[in-house]
């Protein structure tokens, strides 16, 4: 399964098709997704299936869908030029670029990417060319963060909102591109292929495994707190995936004898001897600290300090639940 597969599946194909079937196409698309890589290629395969000469649209194969995937088509301009934020100066050259007639097809786009990075200087630079729009012109404009759009630029755009794409997609995709442990980094990714390709290009990852396996075999006392605490806390911006790893395999643990469907199936004997020291409500409520824990992380809340209440809550939990 490759981009273009996955691009299929998505709803700005689905609703650029039919306003092509309609020939009623906006003057401009804005496509939200919190998925960066996956709005990207989106995005570039919106402008094909536009220009595509192919009745099945984008087809990644005639004269004009090469052309914009080498960076070769005069009637495209893409912004900004590199990953950065969409400057003023970029959005003064679309507008003056707006007004000049397509050379080789029956429109211009413009690809103006990661626009809710644009300063509100910039969006109200072009908000009059999207109000009154040349004609044969066609804006796409991708964001992650709607929130920082002005309302002014949503209600002359047609929005296209991306959901999270189903975790059996994601695992056929990294499968596809030979990631190993596909299913188990799928399981980790929200149903976002960006989430998927770091936790599968993150080379500390068998080894933040190797410690949340370690936590839940040997985290008995609070003479292991200070190890385990600062064990954590050196993973740094990797404490999220290894609170989504712990997760995992607690719910692992509560299955393990019962479900052949594990997400670490080669430690499933493991998990057999675990489920012997964790009972199901012992694990039902560690989960939560758990998820609680990555909600004031995510609120910016003391790390330290969060981490050992943590440590702290699951050793009260095992006592009080034990078997």
């Amino acid at each position: 399964m490759d981009f273009l597969k996955l691009y299929f599946r998505s709803q700005t194909y689905k609703v650029l098709k039919s306003d092509q079937q309609a020939n009623m196409l906006s003057h401009c698309y804005l496509i939200s997704s919190k998925d960066k890589v996956l709005l990207d290629e989106i995005g570039i395969n919106a402008v094909k299936q536009i220009c595509c000469l192919k009745e099945d649209k984008p087809c990644n194969a005639c004269v004009n869908c090469s052309k914009i995937e080498h960076g070769n088509m005069v009637d495209l301009e893409i912004y900004p030029k590199d990953d950065k934020s969409l400057m003023v100066d970029d959005i003064l050259k679309v507008i003056d670029s707006a007004y000049i007639r397509p050379m080789e097809n029956d429109c211009k786009i413009f690809l103006l990417k990661n626009f809710d990075k644009c300063t509100i200087q910039g969006q109200n630079k072009i908000l009059k060319t999207l109000e009154e729009p040349p004609a044969n012109v066609i804006f796409f404009l991708t964001v992650q963060n709607i929130g920082n759009v002005l309302p002014t630029i949503l209600s002359r755009s047609k929005r296209i909102e991306e959901s999270g794409l189903p975790i059996d997609i994601i695992s056929q995709f990294l499968k596809s591109q030979n990631v190993l442990d596909a299913e188990l980094i799928a399981s980790m990714s929200d149903g976002l292929i960006t989430t998927a390709l770091n936790i599968a290009e993150n080379k500390d990852a068998r080894e933040i495994i190797n410690l949340a396996l370690h936590l839940c075999e040997n985290f008995n006392s609070t003479k292991d707190l200070l190890y385990f605490s600062s064990q954590i806390l050196s993973l740094k911006k990797d404490i999220p995936f290894f609170l989504d790893t712990l997760v995992a395999m607690f719910r692992d643990i509560s299955v393990c004898e019962s479900s052949q469907n594990l997400l670490f199936k080669n430690l499933k004997e493991k998990f057999i001897n675990l489920s012997k020291v964790y009972t199901s409500q012992m694990i039902q409520k560690i989960i939560l600290l758990i998820n609680q824990v990555s909600y004031k992380l995510e609120v910016n809340c003391n790390m330290t300090g969060v981490i050992d209440q943590l440590l702290l809550d699951i050793l009260e939990v095992k006592f009080l639940c034990q078997k």
